[in-house]
């Protein structure tokens, strides 16, 4: 009879061990989703900033020009969160499609996040990161003969504006630059 005490104590310590396990990894999280969303939209707003204290060269990216920075932003581009520079775009209207690439390692679908305000749509592609472990994906690299070799391939984002883009200017929150339109 005293066995089965200790083998129930066992049980229980077990199970409360496997809950708190579930409980630190979303716990861990949802941390890291709210510093990637911090981090996003600090980035977003710097951008706009800039781009609202520098009228010339909003006055140029909205002749056309692509490639156009403001003069208070950095140079350095947006690192965080796995996000990916959109060099061009096409499309009219709400419905736009972003040209961007993704890294072969990275089994995670990629997300847009847009800014609009009435001279600019900011847009950053980053990875959607996942709540749940990608046990599978831990389980294909363990088993795989070599390392996995990080190469960005061309990929393509679409994206529906609340109202149309017209005369606003798409910039890419990753550089802080204009983008290429159609």
């Amino acid at each position: 009879m005293r066995r089965s005490g200790c083998l129930s104590a066992l049980l229980s310590m077990l199970f409360y061990a496997a809950v708190l396990t579930v409980l630190a990894w979303f716990g861990f999280q949802a941390y890291q989703h709210a510093m990637d969303y911090k981090a996003i939209a600090e980035r977003d707003d710097a951008v706009g900033k800039a781009w609202q204290a520098d009228p010339t060269a909003l006055a140029k990216a909205a002749a056309g020009t692509a490639g156009v920075r403001p003069e208070g932003l950095s140079a350095q581009p947006f690192q965080q969160v796995g996000a990916r520079p959109t060099t061009r775009y096409a499309g009219s209207g709400t419905a736009l499609t972003l040209t961007t690439t993704h890294m072969t390692c990275e089994p995670a679908p990629l997300a847009v996040t847009v800014v609009e305000t009435p001279l600019l749509v900011s847009v950053l592609v980053h990875v959607d990161r996942p709540w749940l472990p990608p046990v599978s994906q831990w389980w294909q690299d363990f088993r795989a003969p070599k390392a996995c070799v990080n190469v960005a391939k061309p990929a393509v984002q679409k994206v529906t504006l609340t109202s149309e883009l017209g005369r606003r200017v798409l910039v890419d929150s990753v550089s802080g630059a204009s983008v290429q339109g159609p």
